[in-house]
């Protein structure tokens, strides 16, 4: 019976193994559009070293397979990449993010020196933290979405006393954790259902501590179009936390592209971004709005018919084929075959 269950075991380990090899293959062997379309052009680009934390903009950025990383001339002190720290509590070791507490979106993270980065926020003095911790330091896995457990290192006591303070006021109950991106993400079993159903999102479209995909892009004009539709309630894009915002096409047309290329970078539109209660906080003060805009208005035209039926504002990009981008390059697209 024990031989037979180790065979079983094997068995399914290299029948998942061979799986996933096909994917792989199937993924990279996808050809690449030759033929692009102008679509507009690259507007602004946000970088968000915190998940939840308040934005870097950029005028250019490496473009990784698990997101944005900070150009390594414009930095002296550490590189930063988009959502490689986040908060997490103490006791279950979940992340925690501004859709529970809304000033987190004040904290501001910058480099400071090669191995440190400066944590600010109104109120409170500035902290620096080594990343990656000093050795030995502590690895987590932090539960995010859908149950997901995603690697973490465990920056220390000072940033965790720090974190308790600014948001709860009290001396402990959250942490903070930093991602070395060594490890890829496995979003299989948690995200089996978004998979099912947008067919070009793939286990390697996950970045850091993203909430889907390593990449988010957003049109000018389809945030101007919200805005007409609200009553005596005005947002900014900020509000909805692009890594990119295209100028020039008209409203949603985001929403029917394919392929999309800025510079020599090219990303894969495999699903459209869903929203939540954080698209309500004001990014400069961190105060939520007490009618619930944009959400409220979002609900009645942007309906998703995918598995969340969440409003729909942008589009999550999976990379396949990194480089650097810049403010002001021309944004080519393919579209969607109706």
């Amino acid at each position: 019976m024990a031989s037979n269950t180790t065979l079983y075991i094997a068995g399914g380990a290299t029948a998942a193994a061979i799986l996933g090899t096909l994917i792989y293959w199937k993924r990279r062997n996808e050809m690449i559009p030759w033929a692009w379309e102008e679509a507009g052009t690259l507007k602004e680009i946000d970088l968000y070293p915190l998940k939840s934390g308040h934005r870097i903009e950029l005028n250019k950025v490496d473009v990784t397979e698990v997101g944005l990383k900070q150009a390594p001339e414009d930095q002296k002190g550490l590189v930063l990449r988009d959502r490689f720290l986040i908060v997490y509590s103490d006791k279950e070791n979940e992340f925690r993010t501004a859709r529970t507490y809304p000033k987190m979106v004040l904290i501001e993270v910058a480099a400071h020196d090669a191995d440190h980065v400066s944590l600010d926020a109104p109120t409170m003095r500035t902290l620096y933290v080594q990343v990656p911790p000093q050795k030995p330091y502590k690895e987590v896995k932090v539960t995010v979405h859908s149950g997901e457990a995603v690697n973490g290192i465990d920056c220390g006591d000072e940033a965790a006393l720090w974190l308790s303070r600014y948001l709860l006021e009290k001396d402990s109950g959250l942490r903070l954790a930093y991602n070395d991106c060594s490890k890829r993400r496995d979003m299989t079993k948690s995200q089996s259902k978004l998979m099912q159903y947008y067919k070009y999102l793939t286990n390697f479209s996950g970045g850091v501590y993203h909430d889907l995909t390593s990449i988010m892009l957003m049109n000018k004009a389809s945030v101007q179009d919200l805005n007409k539709r609200m009553n005596n309630y005005q947002i900014t894009v900020k509000n909805f936390r692009p890594n990119f915002l295209v100028e020039g096409p008209p409203p949603y047309d985001e929403d029917n592209w394919e392929w999309v290329k800025i510079g020599n970078v090219v990303f894969r539109n495999v699903a459209e971004c869903t929203r939540c209660i954080m698209t309500t906080i004001d990014p400069e003060n961190g105060i939520r709005s007490s009618d619930r805009e944009p959400l409220k208005s979002l609900e009645q035209y942007r309906a998703s018919k995918g598995p969340s039926k969440s409003p729909v504002m942008g589009v999550h990009l999976e990379v396949r084929k990194t480089g650097r981008v810049t403010v002001g390059e021309k944004v080519y697209v393919t579209r969607r075959k109706q």
